[in-house]
């Protein structure tokens, strides 16, 4: 009976817990210092700076308040190497690398931010090359360059205006 009790409070206490746990593996930075950030309002704030083991890995917690999730992101230097939105009780997984290439998983709302981050990745490299190709072009052929970097644009923000009405209650509308 008491340990019946002991673990329904146990149950209760992780369930209202105010941390999200990130557990992250940075691939080819073993004893680096990673900084998690928490985004507030236009600006970073930093949180902590956690050491990856000899494997390049790391765990921390953050603090969320129940219903206020906060986008945090791990930098290696200057280089955002991934970007979360985590609510409390969260337990991410993140892979990374040095370049700012990372998938995640065990938060729904991170997994969307990250899909987001790689649309948009995709979308500007598309349209820098499409920008150097016209740069370079003859005067005959930029004009159905430009008319292809048109339709690439008015593609994306069609997309991204799907994405909000599709997800108007996810905070992963805001970098949208």
């Amino acid at each position: 009976s008491r340990f019946l009790l002991c673990a329904l409070f146990l149950t209760a206490a992780v369930s209202c817990s105010r941390k999200a746990t990130i557990n992250a593996v940075l691939e080819q930075a073993p004893q680096k210092d990673i900084i998690v950030k928490l985004l507030d309002i236009n600006r970073y704030q930093v949180l902590d700076t956690v050491r990856t083991n000899d494997a390049g890995k790391l765990s921390c917690k953050v603090s969320v308040q129940k219903g206020q999730p906060e986008f945090v992101y791990l930098f290696y230097g200057d280089v955002k190497v991934a970007s979360l939105l985590l609510e409390a009780g969260d337990k991410v997984e993140v892979k990374a690398d040095t370049l700012g290439n990372f998938s995640v998983t065990g938060s729904p709302e991170s997994e969307k931010l990250s899909q987001l981050e790689r649309s948009q990745s995709q979308v500007t490299a598309r349209l820098r090359a499409l920008s150097a190709e016209y740069a370079s072009a003859p005067a005959s052929e930029q004009p159905a360059i430009r008319q292809q970097m048109t339709r690439e644009y008015v593609d994306y923000y069609r997309t991204c205006v799907r994405y909000v009405m599709e997800n108007s209650h996810s905070l992963t509308c805001v970098p949208v």
